[in-house]
């Protein structure tokens, strides 16, 4: 049995951190892409070349990543509430 539910409301804080963990993931996996690409072209080092060892494009990148997701994801919630509550929510059908 499913039924049409309306998302009125997103928690901002666990929506953050959701986002935030997402984007961190992605930030492994765009930094192992980054590091090797560094380490097959030499030449493509170089906005990243100054930052040291090209493994710290692994550290880095999930760190910047991950901190503006969950700023964004924060951002997102609060403007989802906001206009959900003029306009309405998005409607989802769910599922016992």
């Amino acid at each position: 049995m499913s039924s049409i539910r309306t998302m009125t409301r997103i928690e901002p804080g666990q929506f953050a951190l959701v986002t935030g963990a997402t984007y961190a993931l992605l930030g492994i996996i765009f930094g192992v892409i980054v590091f090797l690409i560094s380490a097959v072209v030499p030449a493509a080092t170089g906005a990243f070349g100054g930052m040291g060892h090209g493994w710290i494009i692994i550290i880095i990148f999930p760190v910047l990543y991950g901190i503006i997701g969950y700023i964004g994801g924060l951002i997102g919630a609060l403007i989802y509430n906001m206009v959900a509550g003029t306009v309405g929510g998005i409607k989802v059908t769910v599922s016992d």
